[in-house]
Protein backbone atom coordinates (compact mmCIF):
# COMPACT_ATOMS: atom_id res chain seq x y z
CA UNK A 1 0.00 0.00 0.00
CA UNK A 2 3.01 1.72 -0.51
CA UNK A 3 3.29 5.79 0.94
CA UNK A 4 -0.40 5.56 2.57
CA UNK A 5 -0.06 2.69 5.01
CA UNK A 6 2.96 4.10 6.05
CA UNK A 7 2.20 7.87 7.15
CA UNK A 8 -1.38 8.55 6.75
CA UNK A 9 -2.26 5.22 8.78
CA UNK A 10 0.58 5.46 11.03
CA UNK A 11 -1.31 9.00 12.08
CA UNK A 12 -4.75 7.00 13.17
CA UNK A 13 -2.72 4.32 15.51
CA UNK A 14 -1.33 5.50 18.76
CA UNK A 15 2.08 4.80 20.11
CA UNK A 16 0.36 2.56 22.89
CA UNK A 17 -1.15 0.10 20.01
CA UNK A 18 1.66 -0.17 17.85
CA UNK A 19 3.08 -2.94 19.52
CA UNK A 20 -1.00 -5.12 19.16
CA UNK A 21 -0.08 -7.17 16.16
CA UNK A 22 3.08 -8.17 17.31
CA UNK A 23 2.41 -9.51 20.42
CA UNK A 24 -0.96 -10.74 19.40
CA UNK A 25 -0.09 -14.23 18.79
CA UNK A 26 1.48 -14.71 22.37
CA UNK A 27 0.55 -17.91 24.05
CA UNK A 28 2.22 -17.03 28.00
CA UNK A 29 -0.06 -17.24 30.79
CA UNK A 30 -2.00 -14.52 32.17
CA UNK A 31 -0.97 -14.98 36.18
CA UNK A 32 -1.54 -11.04 36.87
CA UNK A 33 -3.59 -8.04 36.75
CA UNK A 34 -0.85 -6.38 34.70
CA UNK A 35 -0.74 -9.04 32.44
CA UNK A 36 -4.69 -9.21 32.14
CA UNK A 37 -4.65 -5.23 31.78
CA UNK A 38 -1.71 -5.64 28.95
CA UNK A 39 -4.76 -8.69 26.97
CA UNK A 40 -7.59 -6.30 27.48
CA UNK A 41 -5.72 -3.66 25.97
CA UNK A 42 -4.12 -5.09 22.94
CA UNK A 43 -7.03 -7.25 22.28
CA UNK A 44 -9.42 -4.58 22.30
CA UNK A 45 -7.48 -2.25 19.86
CA UNK A 46 -7.20 -5.25 17.39
CA UNK A 47 -10.83 -5.88 17.29
CA UNK A 48 -11.55 -2.29 17.32
CA UNK A 49 -9.17 -1.36 14.61
CA UNK A 50 -9.62 -4.36 12.27
CA UNK A 51 -13.84 -4.15 12.70
CA UNK A 52 -13.66 0.08 12.47
CA UNK A 53 -11.03 0.00 9.10
CA UNK A 54 -12.22 -2.85 7.96
CA UNK A 55 -15.91 -1.81 8.05
CA UNK A 56 -14.72 1.58 6.05
CA UNK A 57 -12.87 0.06 3.67
CA UNK A 58 -15.71 -1.80 2.37
CA UNK A 59 -17.95 0.96 2.48
CA UNK A 60 -15.39 3.88 0.73
CA UNK A 61 -14.16 1.13 -1.99
CA UNK A 62 -11.56 2.32 -3.97
CA UNK A 63 -11.78 6.17 -2.19
CA UNK A 64 -10.52 4.37 0.87
CA UNK A 65 -7.08 6.15 0.51
CA UNK A 66 -8.45 9.16 -1.13
CA UNK A 67 -10.68 9.35 2.05
CA UNK A 68 -7.34 8.99 4.51
CA UNK A 69 -5.15 11.48 3.01
CA UNK A 70 -8.12 13.88 3.52
CA UNK A 71 -7.42 15.88 6.62
CA UNK A 72 -10.85 17.58 7.25
CA UNK A 73 -12.00 13.99 7.53
CA UNK A 74 -9.27 12.44 9.64
CA UNK A 75 -10.37 13.56 12.94
CA UNK A 76 -13.75 12.09 12.54
CA UNK A 77 -12.06 8.68 11.82
CA UNK A 78 -10.07 9.22 14.48
CA UNK A 79 -12.75 10.00 17.02
CA UNK A 80 -14.95 6.70 15.28
CA UNK A 81 -11.37 4.80 16.56
CA UNK A 82 -11.58 6.11 20.08
CA UNK A 83 -14.98 5.20 20.52
CA UNK A 84 -14.80 1.70 19.20
CA UNK A 85 -12.25 1.31 20.81
CA UNK A 86 -13.42 2.50 24.26
CA UNK A 87 -16.25 0.20 23.20
CA UNK A 88 -14.60 -3.12 23.02
CA UNK A 89 -12.53 -2.11 26.09
CA UNK A 90 -15.79 -1.96 27.94
CA UNK A 91 -16.92 -5.25 26.59
CA UNK A 92 -13.53 -7.30 27.24
CA UNK A 93 -12.85 -6.06 30.85
CA UNK A 94 -16.43 -7.22 31.83
CA UNK A 95 -15.86 -10.48 30.56
CA UNK A 96 -12.58 -10.83 31.23
CA UNK A 97 -13.49 -9.58 35.27
CA UNK A 98 -16.46 -12.26 35.28
CA UNK A 99 -14.35 -14.66 33.93
CA UNK A 100 -11.75 -14.44 36.72
CA UNK A 101 -14.32 -13.57 39.52
CA UNK A 102 -17.33 -15.98 39.19
CA UNK A 103 -15.82 -19.36 39.75
CA UNK A 104 -13.66 -18.05 41.97
CA UNK A 105 -16.12 -17.06 44.23
CA UNK A 106 -15.24 -12.93 44.43
CA UNK A 107 -18.01 -11.21 45.62
CA UNK A 108 -20.14 -8.52 43.64
CA UNK A 109 -18.01 -5.70 44.72
CA UNK A 110 -15.08 -6.85 44.40
CA UNK A 111 -15.74 -8.01 40.86
CA UNK A 112 -16.93 -4.70 40.21
CA UNK A 113 -13.48 -3.25 41.64
CA UNK A 114 -11.37 -5.36 39.34
CA UNK A 115 -13.23 -4.80 36.63
CA UNK A 116 -12.76 -0.87 37.34
CA UNK A 117 -8.93 -1.14 38.12
CA UNK A 118 -8.46 -2.95 34.69
CA UNK A 119 -10.56 -0.43 32.67
CA UNK A 120 -9.30 2.49 34.46
CA UNK A 121 -5.47 1.23 34.09
CA UNK A 122 -6.34 0.65 30.31
CA UNK A 123 -7.62 4.17 30.00
CA UNK A 124 -4.60 6.19 31.14
CA UNK A 125 -2.18 3.65 29.30
CA UNK A 126 -3.84 4.46 25.84
CA UNK A 127 -5.63 7.25 25.31
CA UNK A 128 -3.12 9.82 24.14
CA UNK A 129 -4.04 12.03 22.05
CA UNK A 130 -6.89 15.04 21.11
CA UNK A 131 -9.92 12.53 19.84
CA UNK A 132 -9.39 10.48 23.10
CA UNK A 133 -9.57 13.01 25.32
CA UNK A 134 -12.59 14.63 23.45
CA UNK A 135 -13.72 11.65 24.30
CA UNK A 136 -12.46 10.02 27.48
CA UNK A 137 -15.64 11.18 29.93
CA UNK A 138 -18.09 9.59 27.56
CA UNK A 139 -16.17 6.18 27.59
CA UNK A 140 -16.02 6.33 31.35
CA UNK A 141 -19.71 7.26 32.28
CA UNK A 142 -20.64 4.50 30.16
CA UNK A 143 -18.88 1.87 31.92
CA UNK A 144 -19.11 3.32 35.05
CA UNK A 145 -22.98 2.83 34.62
CA UNK A 146 -22.79 -0.51 33.04
CA UNK A 147 -21.41 -2.02 36.09
CA UNK A 148 -24.50 -1.12 37.96
CA UNK A 149 -26.16 -3.15 35.70
CA UNK A 150 -23.90 -5.98 35.12
CA UNK A 151 -24.98 -9.46 36.10
CA UNK A 152 -21.17 -11.12 37.02
CA UNK A 153 -21.78 -14.45 36.63
CA UNK A 154 -24.12 -13.91 33.23
CA UNK A 155 -21.14 -11.98 31.84
CA UNK A 156 -18.81 -14.68 32.12
CA UNK A 157 -20.76 -16.43 29.50
CA UNK A 158 -20.26 -17.06 25.66
CA UNK A 159 -20.84 -13.54 24.22
CA UNK A 160 -22.96 -11.96 26.68
CA UNK A 161 -20.84 -9.31 27.53
CA UNK A 162 -19.90 -8.34 24.24
CA UNK A 163 -23.23 -5.74 23.21
CA UNK A 164 -21.79 -2.61 23.32
CA UNK A 165 -18.86 -2.73 20.99
CA UNK A 166 -21.15 -3.64 18.03
CA UNK A 167 -23.59 -0.93 18.27
CA UNK A 168 -20.89 1.94 19.56
CA UNK A 169 -19.16 1.23 15.92
CA UNK A 170 -21.94 1.49 13.88
CA UNK A 171 -22.61 4.73 15.96
CA UNK A 172 -19.10 6.03 15.75
CA UNK A 173 -18.23 5.01 12.07
CA UNK A 174 -18.32 8.26 9.70
CA UNK A 175 -21.02 6.43 7.12
CA UNK A 176 -24.29 7.57 6.08
CA UNK A 177 -27.10 6.79 8.25
CA UNK A 178 -29.06 4.72 6.01
CA UNK A 179 -25.80 2.50 4.71
CA UNK A 180 -25.82 1.81 8.73
CA UNK A 181 -29.22 0.58 8.70
CA UNK A 182 -28.60 -1.86 5.95
CA UNK A 183 -24.84 -3.12 7.00
CA UNK A 184 -26.47 -4.29 10.60
CA UNK A 185 -26.13 -7.92 10.75
CA UNK A 186 -23.01 -7.61 9.00
CA UNK A 187 -21.25 -5.39 10.88
CA UNK A 188 -22.42 -7.14 13.90
CA UNK A 189 -21.19 -10.61 12.76
CA UNK A 190 -17.70 -8.92 11.80
CA UNK A 191 -17.31 -8.48 15.05
CA UNK A 192 -18.82 -10.92 17.16
CA UNK A 193 -16.60 -13.31 15.06
CA UNK A 194 -13.48 -11.55 15.98
CA UNK A 195 -14.07 -11.54 19.71
CA UNK A 196 -14.66 -15.13 19.32
CA UNK A 197 -11.00 -15.95 18.73
CA UNK A 198 -10.18 -13.61 21.98
CA UNK A 199 -12.88 -15.43 24.36
CA UNK A 200 -11.21 -18.93 23.65
CA UNK A 201 -7.39 -17.27 24.14
CA UNK A 202 -8.48 -15.99 27.22
CA UNK A 203 -10.34 -18.99 28.48
CA UNK A 204 -6.54 -20.86 28.08
CA UNK A 205 -4.80 -18.81 29.12
CA UNK A 206 -5.67 -17.18 31.84
CA UNK A 207 -4.60 -18.28 35.40
CA UNK A 208 -7.47 -17.32 37.65
CA UNK A 209 -6.67 -18.36 40.80
CA UNK A 210 -3.14 -16.45 40.91
CA UNK A 211 -5.32 -13.22 39.78
CA UNK A 212 -8.13 -13.25 42.54
CA UNK A 213 -5.41 -14.25 45.23
CA UNK A 214 -3.83 -10.81 43.94
CA UNK A 215 -6.40 -8.87 43.85
CA UNK A 216 -7.83 -10.08 47.29
CA UNK A 217 -4.58 -9.44 48.75
CA UNK A 218 -4.73 -5.62 47.67
CA UNK A 219 -8.51 -4.99 48.25
CA UNK A 220 -7.16 -6.12 52.03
Amino acid sequence: MGRFSVSRFAVLIPGNWRRTFGIRFDRSAIQNIDNLVEFIQTRSAYVAQTSLYGYLKTRMGTRFRQVFEDDKFLPSINKAKWRTYGACLSDLTVFAAALTGTENRLGKNEISDLARKCFATAVQQTFDDAEANEVRAEVVERFEARLEQTHWPNAAIGETAFTSSPIVLLEAAPIADELKERDVEIVTNSIRYRWRDVREQLRKRIDRDAICAEWQAVER
